[in-house]
This record gives structure tokens, sequence and C-alpha cells, in this order.
């Protein structure tokens, strides 16, 4: 049971959690409270004995963290307690991945302690020159004359490292590579990274990339609030910098006409994948999710059900959809079931051709062996037919947004496009669709002025 302590003007309450890790030192949690002005005996007997059974209850309930614990040991019980089972792996992964820059900058500060101006500061740090890592590149001045040293050429040091010729022709002219790419060749040719590279600083991380790191530590401290480790998380009272608003980038109408057109010149596969980012607004990990059972032929309805992802450490995997909402069934036209029955027909005679060496999945797309199709194909091929057609140089996302404007502008509510987007909310559609649900909403004003005042269209013809 908890103990009371005088202590000066105030009081100590002390109680017993258990044991660490090692069975070895009991864990005391230690609460100090001063009576209010004017209290009487009785009054402060009272409120000692109440604080006193609300400690003992906590720590019974092993719901009671101290919160003179350091916000990197605190994170890394969340990780394990929470993290790992409520996050989705992506997600887990990429923050363990920045959880490093954010333990050197504040993990030593215990939670009672950390302070919204702590936060900021880390922020400021992470705008400056050298944050970015992917900005970051390797190059070298040395790499011809260490390979001739070596008595290695071209295809020799591509054999062994696995790197692309091209990348390779490219080190070796001194050009920008990754340090990856660089390890790789100074690993072969058995010499110190930086002994043969240079490394040219990236500048600092953008808004966007800093709000993640703002996600992170907020997910932590919020959980430290309902945890009741600390009564209010700092992140609420120290914003990250804001995003800029930035234009979608997308095809308009007659560049995606144009586009399926080109597509008719392309294998059924490159028909079937980009005419379905067209028709459904996919995400791509959605797309190369999808599995021959979630599509109904009779009924024309396709079903989002789970996502394909990719992380260095468990390679391509399986995961769950981004959101709830994300879990959703949309109906496609006959023009994309045509496509998706073609589609099956040739999965069906790769399999049969590759007899005993097919992997099984049951997936829309696959490797040439039936396994579930990397994640960056997509985007490859994209390339390569934006190449091939001199076509517009948008993203896979963009055909994401493609969809969503030629649907709005097509006068569909924003509802339903939030909902075949498997938006979490019908706002965040609002948000991202703004200026082209306004322009719809001018041409909606318009076409009633006409339709009330014929007049007007004949003036307009």
């Amino acid at each position: 049971m908890a103990s009371i302590e005088k202590r000066g003007n105030g009081y100590r309450i002390t109680a017993s959690c258990g044991y660490d890790a090692d069975g070895t030192h009991q864990r005391k949690v230690r609460r100090t409270w001063t009576p209010e002005p004017g209290m009487t005996d009785r009054q402060i007997k009272k409120e000692l004995e109440r604080k006193k059974v609300l400690l003992d209850e906590e720590c019974k309930n092993g719901c009671y963290v101290d919160s003179n614990m350091k916000f990197k040991d605190f994170a890394e019980k969340w990780f394990e307690d929470y993290a790992k089972d409520h996050l989705r792996t992506r997600t887990y992964t990429d923050y363990r991945r920045i959880s490093k820059d954010v333990y050197q900058a504040i993990g030593g500060i215990r939670l009672n302690k950390l302070q919204p101006h702590h936060l900021i500061e880390f922020y400021k740090q992470l705008e400056q020159p050298g944050h970015n890592q992917r900005n970051s590149h390797w190059n070298s001045t040395k790499l011809k004359n260490a390979m001739s040293a070596a008595q290695m050429n071209h295809t020799q040091l591509k054999s062994k490292t696995g790197i692309a010729k091209d990348t390779i022709i490219k080190a070796v002219n001194g050009k920008n590579v990754s340090q990856r790419t660089a390890q790789k060749i100074s690993d072969a040719l058995g010499i110190k990274l930086k002994k043969l590279f240079s490394l040219t600083p990236g500048g600092g991380l953008s808004p966007k990339s800093i709000m993640f790191y703002h996600a992170f530590i907020s997910s932590v401290l919020e959980r430290a609030v309902k945890w009741r480790v600390i009564k209010e998380n700092p992140c609420r009272y120290a914003e990250p910098p804001k995003i800029p608003h930035q234009e979608i980038v997308c095809m308009d109408e007659k560049e995606a006409a144009h586009f399926l057109e080109c597509l008719e010149n392309e294998s059924i596969e490159n028909r079937t994948m980009f005419t379905l980012f067209i028709y459904t607004g996919l995400r791509r990990g959605e797309l190369l999710g999808l599995e021959w059972e979630d599509i109904n032929f009779d009924t024309g309805v396709i079903s989002i059900r789970r996502t394909s992802q990719y992380t260095v450490e468990k390679g391509t995997y399986t995961d769950t959809t981004k959101t709830e909402r994300s879990k959703r069934s949309i109906h496609v036209s006959a023009t994309v079931l045509d496509l998706l029955r073609a589609q099956h027909r040739g999965e069906t005679a790769k399999r049969l051709s590759m007899g005993d060496q097919w992997q099984g999945s049951n997936r829309v797309f696959t490797s040439s062996l039936g396994e579930d199709m990397s994640v960056t194909v997509p985007y490859h091929r994209l390339k390569v037919l934006q190449k091939k057609y001199n076509l517009p140089n948008v993203t896979l996302h963009s055909l994401r947004h493609t969809n969503a404007t030629l649907l709005i502008e097509q006068g569909v509510d924003v509802r339903t496009v939030s909902g075949r987007l498997g938006h979490s909310q019908t706002s965040t559609t609002m948000n991202i669709y703004v200026h082209q649900l306004q322009s719809a909403d001018a041409a909606a004003a318009e076409a009633l002025d006409i339709a009330l005042d014929p007049k007007k269209e004949n003036e307009r013809a």
C-alpha cells in the first residue's frame, strides 16, 4: 500500500509497482502534492487517502509508467507494447527508421520535462542542410584508378556487385550515386567508402517529411497521455512547418484518352494495369493486391480487401488497406471487365506454360514465375510508356488524381468520388480537389443559368 511522507509544505506519496525486468530492483512510483491554501486538516487527510488509493490502483492495473522516464525509453516501450500490434507494417518500419534521429534530439529528455520548445527546435534542425539523406550523393574521382589497380573492368565489377553497368559507368565518370551503390563498389574493391568516394550532403527536410517526424512523436506522447503518464501532449502546442499547398498533377480528358489509345499497342497486362489505374483510381498497393476472387465478372464489382507493400526488411508482403474505409467495392465498366477477362486468360496460359516452376500466387498481376509482382514494376513500366509515346510526365499517383478529376468534371458528387477513392473522410476529398470542385460548381451555376434562360444559350452559340 502507498505511503505518505510530509515534505515541507507538501506531501510525497510512494507506491510499489513491482520489480524491473531483471527482478532485482523494486520499481517505486512517487508523486508530490501540495494542499490548496485554506484546506483543513480533515480535508487534507481525506485527499491524501484518495490519492493513495488512486496510485495503488494504477500500479495494480499496470497502467502507470513513471513520468520521469526518458522519451527514448518510453518510445521503446510504446513500440513493443502498442505500435507492434496496432500500426501497419510500413508505418511501424518508417517510425523505427526515423526514431534514431528523434532519440538523438529529444531521447534523453524526461517525459514530464519535455516542452513544446524542445520540439520546435528539433523541427528547425531538420530544416537545416544535410538532413535529407535521399538528396545526399556520393561521387568519386579515384574510382577509375582504383579499378585499374585491381585489374577489374566494368563487366567484372558489375558481376561482383550486382550493380547495373550504366550505373557503374556513371560512377566511373564522377557522377553522383547513392550511398548503397558507393558502398557496394568500395567493398568489391576492398577500399573504405570515404577513401574512395566523397559525400555531397543533401538539403534540409521538406515540411511534409518534418510532419512525419511530428506524427511519430505525437503518437508516442498521445499514448503517454492515455496511459496517464503525462497530463497533456506537448505536440499540440508545437506546430511543425506548414506544408505548402500544391496543385495536383494529372492528365486532362484529352491526354487520358490519348494515353488509353497508346495502350492499345501494348501487352494485355500493360493495357489492363494502366486502364485500371485510370478507370478506378486505385492506389498502387491496392491494384497489386488484387486477386481474382476480388473480381465479380457477373456484377462488374471489384472489391479492395488488401494491399501489396514492400520494405527492405520484409521484401514484398501483403498488408491491410490504408484505412478501414479503404476496404470498399466499386463498379467498373464493360471495357475494364473485358480487359480483365483477357488478363485472366493470359495469366492462365502463363501458369500452364511454367508448370512446376509456377509459384502459385492468385494475384491479378504477377511476376514471370507467378509470384506477387514487385511494387516497383508499375512505375518503371509507366516511365517506358511515357518515353515511347511522348506522354505527359505524370506519376502513378497522378493517374489516381486523373480518375478523381474526370469524375468531378462529369458531375459525380463528392461523396461518391470519396467512396470510390477510399478516403477516410469526405473532407479529405474536398481538400485535395478543392479547385476541381470549385470549377465544377461554377459550371453547374452556368448550366442552371442557361436552363432557366434559354436566350443565353443562343447568345453563346
